[in-house]
């Protein structure tokens, strides 16, 4: 079926604000080429670009690019107010680039091989320059068996424990996948990581990710570049380590899935990867190895769709499948009900022959039938995650309030001219979602909504579905949060399992 389909099913062909920032995200086109001719800009919604910007993360690729254009049409206080945003998000990562480095160089020194993800890093090693894409925190990635040393040394660098969680027999390990630290005066976040994803899924262990390492950007070295002759400990201590490009596939497009694509930062990663020296046929077995084809072919689906992102050869197949359109389409509903929009998401038949109860089904998919778990599962809207839906809890009208505010604090007494210039920019959000549907209205709500349990299994091969299953059997590291018992007597949460379970629940309602 044709990946346009996508698009035109969900009519976001209409959405001219989205059409011109998904413009605007594609690479290696002048902006002049763009759809700018096609579209009045004077009539855009200034505000509601601003704030998909914000929303799916992509204010430094924005800016740049409508600065480039130097469309006489774009109202100046717009490129201002983005422009101070661009230089705080530079600023921002430059902090955390330094941080990761120090971090990295500090457990290296201490005999800990450390991966960074995302972040900087990856800045780096997609974009080539830190300030093109933004972050929240710093990733890193050590082997489980590490973790007791590298928290110790985490919190001898100031840093101190948000979670408090405590460990339960073994199964942490498997079952979940990072916990969080937080510097008091820095105020940066660091999340040290032992797997890459949650929920018991099948992925490459940290040897096998070690083996097939890059160096970082960072370190001065060439982009691609493999470490061959970092064997002792002062020669991994100077360097810093990122996936290499088959095993930063397998890692973003799962990450992407699990929150549900909601933010086009993630596409734009997976879209800036295609650049990067990847071996797609060992990506190919890597993606059935580890059941990462129902995501991968999303991913690419999605790209294509949305950016015009071309699929590698090998990749053609995983990105042609029904389950691939499905899983699309479900993250395309997802995507549309985490942001104001202006159109409804389907009333009638959709093009190219595809039926509008396609999309409705998927839609019922992102809808939280029941709440997707909080103790390690893989939620968009659960605490576990990783970049929380709770972040990207829709703005409410005083977020527009803040959009106005910040312009006026770059133009100073030019307040009154901004009205008149750019009056969409203090548009209340609530007119934005008035003519939204019900399945948008639900979205929209300023409680944050999580994804399904249905769509997260959906994601999931068949073996993994049981896998994911029987996880949820043992304990958890949130047990002893509702249950504190001895370190003795731990082997009780497996038996309390189910009334743990049940107390969690009865608890959120």
């Amino acid at each position: 079926m044709p990946t346009k389909s996508l698009l035109e099913l969900a009519r976001w062909k209409k959405d001219h604000e989205l059409t011109i920032l998904l413009s605007l995200l594609k690479k290696e086109v002048a902006p002049s080429q763009r759809t700018f001719a096609d579209i009045h800009l004077h009539k855009l919604d200034w505000a509601r670009l601003l704030r998909l910007a914000d929303h799916h993360r992509v204010v430094p690729l924005i800016y740049l690019q409508l600065k480039k254009s130097n469309d006489p049409a774009i109202p100046g206080p717009l490129l201002e107010s983005l422009q101070v945003q661009y230089h705080r998000n530079t600023l921002r990562m430059l902090l955390l680039q330094a941080e990761a480095a120090r971090l990295t160089r500090l457990l290296m020194d201490h005999g800990i091989r450390v991966f960074i993800l995302k972040g900087p890093a990856l800045a780096q090693q997609l974009y080539g320059d830190v300030s093109l894409r933004t972050s929240k925190d710093i990733d890193l990635l050590i082997a489980p068996d590490d973790m007791d040393e590298a928290e110790h040394w985490i919190r001898e660098a100031g840093y101190e424990s948000k979670s408090g969680e405590t460990r339960v027999l073994g199964s942490w390990k498997w079952k979940d996948h990072h916990t969080s630290f937080l510097h008091p005066q820095k105020r940066v976040e660091v999340e040290l990581h032992w797997r890459l994803h949650p929920d018991a899924g099948g992925e490459p262990s940290f040897d096998e990710l070690w083996d097939r390492r890059q160096f970082s950007e960072s370190a001065g070295a060439s982009r691609g570049g493999q470490s061959a002759s970092a064997d002792s400990t002062a020669a991994m201590a100077a360097s810093t380590y990122t996936l290499g490009g088959e095993h930063q596939f397998l890692y973003l497009s799962a990450h992407g899935a699990r929150h549900g694509w909601f933010r086009l930062r993630w596409l734009v990663d997976i879209d800036r990867l295609t650049a990067c020296d990847v071996d797609w046929e060992a990506l190919l077995l890597l993606l059935r190895r580890y059941g990462g084809l129902p995501v991968g072919g999303q991913a690419w689906k999605l790209a294509a769709a949305l950016l015009g992102t071309p699929i590698p050869e090998p990749m053609r197949p995983i990105s042609e499948t029904r389950q691939a359109h499905r899983l699309a389409l479900s993250a395309l509903a997802f995507m549309q009900a985490s942001v104001p929009a202006p159109h409804p998401v389907a009333s009638g038949p959709g093009a190219n022959g595809t039926a509008a109860s396609e999309l409705s089904q998927s839609i019922a998919l992102t809808q939280p039938v029941e709440t997707a778990p909080s103790d390690g599962g893989a939620s968009v809207g659960g605490a576990a995650a990783g970049d929380a839906f709770g972040e990207a809890a829709l703005h409410d009208v005083s977020d527009a309030t803040g959009i106005a505010r910040e312009v006026g604090s770059v133009t100073g007494d030019t307040v009154s001219t901004l009205n008149t210039a750019v009056s969409s920019l203090t548009m209340p959000v609530a007119s934005a979602t008035a003519a939204s549907s019900p399945a948008v209205a639900v979205a929209t709500a300023v409680t944050p909504q999580p994804i399904s349990r249905a769509y997260l299994l959906s994601l999931k091969e068949p073996r993994h579905r049981l896998l994911y299953l029987i996880s949820r059997l043992f304990p958890s590291t949130g047990d002893p949060i509702l249950l504190p018992l001895p370190r003795k007597l731990h082997f009780l949460y497996i038996p309390l399992r189910p009334f743990l379970w049940l107390k969690r629940r009865f608890s959120k309602h």
